[in-house]
């Protein structure tokens, strides 16, 4: 299979991963008592719904790490498609390597750690657990927006991309970005991703190269 089709196959599967985590923010957490992010920076109330669904927890850190894979896969893909910007490219790269690095450990210390961590009934584990889980997934965040400003930049350079979708993945790169500032932006990025990956990943399984 060509790595232009894997990286569009990446991208729509990209796109289911970022709807499933939506239903988990917006449907499952306000279930469990986590409505916002002050909920979720609460020990107590972590504490409370990861014991009541812990199911739900493990999706969600499982989703992280399928999701900083198939990053990998779409950027190269991205790539090969625009040989022509090769130092931008190569930047994204670099990005990207920190970006999956930084959701790969979200994923795992999730997955490993925080069960024991919540049957133990630790609070004071929990909340430095709840910091450093914040802290990688707002690191990876950032770093993932730099690579899309950066594969949105060289994709008009080499006309590689639709030019609107060459904006929109600066406009979801920029906002990325940002969420450190502005933790409510983590919601507006996920909602352009469900347009931005399977838009990207039609495109890319359309490729003739």
């Amino acid at each position: 299979m060509k790595l232009q089709n894997i990286g569009g196959i990446s991208s729509i599967g990209t796109a289911i991963l970022v709807v499933i985590v939506l239903v988990i923010i917006l449907i499952m957490f306000p279930r469990l008592g986590v409505v916002g992010p002050s909920d979720w920076s609460d020990p107590v109330k972590s504490l409370d719904a990861a014991s009541t669904s812990p199911i739900t927890f493990f999706i969600l850190n499982l989703v992280m790490i399928l999701v900083s894979i198939a990053y990998i896969l779409i950027v190269l893909a991205l790539r090969e498609r625009m040989q022509a910007a090769p130092n931008l490219m190569q930047i994204a790269v670099i990005a990207l390597s920190i970006n999956c690095a930084l959701w790969f450990a979200y994923g795992v210390i999730g997955i490993v750690g925080m069960p024991s961590i919540v049957s133990a009934k630790d609070i004071s584990a929990l909340r430095a657990a709840n910091a450093i889980h914040f802290g990688l997934s707002t690191s990876g965040d950032c770093a993932a927006g730099w690579v899309l400003l950066l594969i949105g930049w060289a994709a008009l350079r080499t006309r590689g991309l639709p030019r609107i979708l060459s904006y929109f993945s600066m406009l979801k790169g920029v906002v990325m970005i940002l969420e450190f500032a502005a933790q409510p932006l983590m919601l507006v990025g996920l909602l352009l991703g469900i347009i931005f990956y399977p838009w990207l990943g039609i495109v890319l399984l359309r490729s003739k190269s």
